[in-house]
């Protein structure tokens, strides 16, 4: 889940494009890769809880929209801009609000499908879904609009991770681990109903038994 936040937020700075050469640090690349994966367990920690009051769900929405913002600023940084990117004050507040926003209604979405019946379990998954998307790519596309590079600037990156190899890189690896994860949670949720369903004989085996004694 982390990686595929991350890889949404620089796929699309491969849409970015300036009259200079470009290219990422490639440390800076990689706090903004930890600091989505970070979100990503936070989320996920969240919709387990056992219990979980609204407080708490608001609480989780904004340190998961801040998070989400934090990554999408960290990559920019990792262009090494001189002079420093300046933001509009407004809009760049506003991205943090939309991710903030539409994180909290994602974390709502996914803690509901604990307790959903199945014959709406479908819809359900695909609207928490849809709603984690327009969190990221509506966060990230306005942030960008809050990005101001003032005349003369110069990528201090140029040298580093170039666009190419991102794309090269990021996009087939993103899909290989987003598939590789669906299959093996499908196999894991499998398992259990397997696990479950074995306990359920062995009780009735061990009820059996006694009935006969």
């Amino acid at each position: 889940m982390g990686f595929g936040i991350w890889s949404m937020h620089f796929i699309g700075m491969l849409s970015f494009s300036l009259n200079i050469p470009l290219g990422y640090d490639f440390a800076v690349t990689g706090y903004s890769l930890l600091i989505a994966v970070v979100v990503a367990w936070f989320a996920l920690y969240v919709v387990t809880r056992v219990r979980l009051r609204l407080a708490g769900l608001l609480a989780g929405g904004v340190l998961m929209g801040v998070g989400i913002a934090g990554m999408h600023y960290m990559g920019m940084a990792a262009l090494l801009m001189h002079p420093a990117i300046h933001y509009e004050p407004g809009i760049f507040a506003a991205s943090i609000l939309i991710a903030i926003a539409a994180s909290t209604a994602a974390l709502w979405v996914a803690r509901t499908l604990r307790g959903a019946e199945t014959i709406h379990l479908m819809r359900k998954r695909i609207g928490a879904a849809c709603v984690m998307g327009v969190a990221i790519a509506g966060m990230h596309y306005t942030g960008m609009a809050a990005a101001n590079f003032l005349p003369g600037s110069i990528c201090g990156a140029a040298n580093g991770v170039r666009p190419s190899w991102l794309a090269a890189a990021v996009i087939p690896f993103a899909f290989a681990i987003l598939i590789v994860t669906l299959l093996l949670s499908r196999l894991d949720a499998r398992a259990a109903f397997l696990s479950k369903s074995i306990a359920r004989l062995d009780d009735q085996i061990d009820r059996i038994q006694g009935s006969a004694r």
